[in-house]
């Protein structure tokens, strides 16, 4: 039931990957014609309910259930493991190579910069700049960094943290994201 963690490193690049790729939810339904049972997707272009796997009488409820959550239930842990390693960043400074005592941060404020470069990680909110904002196709880290600068009128993302005008238009970019999570949820 369990994964070692030395197993599990290597398949997280993957699990981003087909997370981001994956039809945002699946539902059941039986298809009376053939009298079975099927996992299916609503087709983003038609709005026509399509089957993408069929569930035989062998398949208990609780497999079903998995199935049927996969997509979400990746996406949440992805969001819960992105969350926990920036909560540890911020307990753990870094170490310096020197031996020098770690720094203290000098500032309260809320590193919105570096909550940017995070987010430009996030499979969804790569999604929501492709559906929403003319993001080109390519999915590469470079690309989305860039299209985000563009979005934000600033040359690098640490603005976000010194200019006020890049960080209001962050804090829009962010609250129009979350609002269309909910809407895509």
């Amino acid at each position: 039931m369990f994964m070692r963690l030395n197993d599990a490193k290597p398949l997280l690049p993957m699990a981003r990957e087909i997370a981001g790729l994956a039809s945002e939810a699946w539902s059941e339904s039986y298809n009376l014609r053939d009298q079975r049972a099927e996992i299916c997707i609503v087709d983003r272009q038609t709005g026509e309910v399509v089957p993408i796997a069929l569930l035989t009488r062998d398949c208990s409820y609780d497999d079903r259930r998995l199935m049927m959550k996969a997509p979400l239930l990746i996406r949440a842990l992805l969001t819960l493991l992105d969350a926990a390693f920036a909560e540890i960043r911020k307990l753990k400074p870094p170490e310096d190579p020197r031996g020098a005592e770690p720094r203290q941060e000098k500032s309260d404020e809320p590193n919105y910069a570096a909550n940017c470069a995070m987010m430009c990680k996030e499979p969804a909110f790569r999604r929501f700049l492709f559906e929403e904002k003319e993001l080109p196709a390519m999915d590469e880290d470079n690309v989305v960094a860039k299209h985000v600068r563009y979005l934000l009128k600033v040359d690098s993302r640490s603005h976000i943290n010194t200019d006020a005008n890049a960080r209001k238009l962050w804090l829009k970019l962010r609250a129009e994201f979350e609002s269309w999570m909910k809407e895509v949820v």
